[in-house]
């Protein structure tokens, strides 16, 4: 497996961005495990204040990848402390972060790497404020992303606006003025819900957080939600905080889950 790092210009962003990928080496063995396919591809966001090295640096990826899903391209992108949105207002002239991830960087990534172009080999997955960015995209892109997952995400937005007046700020340029997402693409209740009850292709939901998360409340809150409704949904509770700890655990169970899902996909 060849660990590449890139640096290009986004249209979207108005700027330079880096990535950081994981591609198969193209062995006989990972051949066969992608059927002759070109390969699966997993984009993976960051949280907040990180970077598109921190799965890499924090985690076992790497080696999760290597031993147990070798047919598996990764890609990470750089997202700042975007929240994975486009800005808004006299802030949409580039800042446009779920553009960036849900069109851009899929069309730029498939373009350098032998990826495979279908739905249902398209994966989309983040942590805490990734996981946030994980759900914007690939909710509300069904159509590119057949597998959508959510490690200790900020699943309610609205949440976090109500009780961190400090990012007031910054939530403006992601939201406007009034920083209110109700019925908005990043209103997840929403958007499940409307996509529940659609007779479109519809992605498959993964969603973990830590027992002893600071997002717990809303993290269960959502599972409630999501559990009532017609979609192909998984959740796990780990023990732990919010952290490195539980976020290793969470990508673990994630993989077993994709890869799960996607050998059921292939049968």
């Amino acid at each position: 497996m060849a660990l590449v790092q890139g640096e290009f210009y986004s249209e979207a962003l108005g700027m330079d961005t880096q990535i950081t990928a994981l591609i198969p080496e193209p062995s006989a063995a990972c051949t066969a495990a992608a059927g002759g396919r070109n390969f699966p591809t997993l984009y993976i966001l960051h949280g907040a204040t990180g970077t598109h090295m921190d799965t890499v640096l924090q985690t076992e990826l790497v080696q999760l990848v290597h031993i147990h899903f070798p047919n598996l391209a990764v890609v990470m992108p750089s997202g700042n402390f975007s929240f994975w949105t486009d800005y808004q207002e006299e802030y949409k002239y580039g800042h446009q972060y779920m553009t960036y991830v849900s069109k851009e960087l899929v069309s730029i990534s498939r373009s350098l790497f032998p990826l495979s172009g279908q739905r249902e080999d398209t994966v989309i997955y983040g942590l805490s404020m990734g996981g946030f960015g994980a759900l914007a995209s690939g909710l509300n892109h069904p159509e590119t992303f057949g597998h959508v997952g959510s490690q200790s995400g900020m699943v309610d937005i609205g949440w976090a606006i109500q009780t961190r007046p400090f990012m007031n700020l910054k939530h403006r340029r992601m939201f406007g003025t009034a920083a209110d997402i109700t019925d908005t693409c990043y209103d997840f209740y929403d958007v499940t819900r409307r996509l529940s009850a659609s007779a479109d292709k519809k992605p498959r939901i993964f969603q973990s957080w830590g027992e002893d998360d600071y997002l717990i409340e809303i993290n269960e809150a959502y599972h409630r939600h999501l559990a009532a409704l017609n979609l192909d949904y998984t959740w796990h509770k780990i023990p732990g905080p919010h952290g490195w700890g539980v976020h290793g655990q969470g990508l673990g169970l994630f993989l077993d889950w994709l890869k799960q899902g996607m050998e059921k996909e292939v049968g």
